[in-house]
């Protein structure tokens, strides 16, 4: 078995996005078929086989997980490179927009972060092969299924990848909350790729030095009160009404 995904969305965005291989789509027997007609008839279009379980099998195999009687057995997720994620910006005709995550290790906070990044058009998204947690169902299901959509390059270096995002032309600015100047006075306008930190550190030292700058939330308090998904959402947000201005001229 590949790996497992669980709950309506996830399994259904899987299938649309088309990106993975599926061996079979699992319903539990004491789930009603009336919601799942589209999608049942979509995975039998694409000639993916239904098996009906127990729900045992689901208390077994998803123990403690939000499953809503559906599952899917799923190859993983197939990863990008530079060349993808800078192509799907060639595409569309805009400055490049990456995320570039550095020790986000809650499935929830990655989840989050690959949902709003979607919503946000961003083009791609760097995660490196170590500190980072992995591309698994949690996150998809935390990710609403967006996670089926977004392009994935997985790097062994950071550093050496932000070299060569700057080779390529994007500015890297990182997000930190102990320094830099106010996000909302800065240019988020070019080819850019955003560097977003764990919660507990933050962006890692020579990471940080490695961008060309840095950037804040401007807080009331002096209590860190934004998590890694909210900070990036609305440093991503930002960047969107910026380049939508610079759009549409206002």
């Amino acid at each position: 078995m590949g790996d497992l995904l669980y709950g309506i969305h996830p399994v259904a965005e899987a299938l649309a996005a088309g990106r993975r291989r599926f061996n079979r789509l699992l319903i539990s027997k004491r789930r009603g078929a009336r919601r799942l007609n589209a999608l049942l008839d979509q995975a039998r279009t694409r000639g993916v086989p239904v098996v009906y379980k127990a729900e045992a099998f689901f208390r077994s195999e998803l123990a403690g997980a939000t499953h809503q009687g559906i599952a899917a057995d799923v190859e993983p997720l197939p990863l990008g490179d530079e060349d993808a994620i800078l192509e799907r910006a060639e595409r569309e005709g805009r400055p490049a927009f990456v995320l570039v995550l550095d020790g986000i290790m809650d499935p929830q906070n990655l989840g989050s972060l690959i949902r709003t990044a979607l919503a946000m058009g961003v083009h791609g998204i760097v995660l490196p092969k170590d500190r980072c947690a992995p591309l698994s169902p949690a996150v998809s299901r935390a990710s609403s299924g967006a996670m089926e959509h977004m392009v994935f390059w997985r790097v062994t270096n950071l550093v050496s990848c932000l070299k060569r995002l700057k080779d390529l032309g994007l500015w890297v600015i990182g997000a930190d909350r102990r320094s830099g100047g106010a996000v909302f006075e800065t240019d988020l306008t070019q080819n850019l790729a955003l560097v977003i930190g764990g919660e507990e550190k933050g962006i890692r030292p020579l990471v940080r030095r490695t961008c060309d700058l840095l950037v804040c939330i401007p807080q009331a308090d002096t209590i860190d009160s934004l998590n890694a998904a909210t900070a990036g959402a609305m440093v991503m947000y930002e960047a969107v009404r910026q380049r939508r201005g610079m759009v549409t001229g206002h």
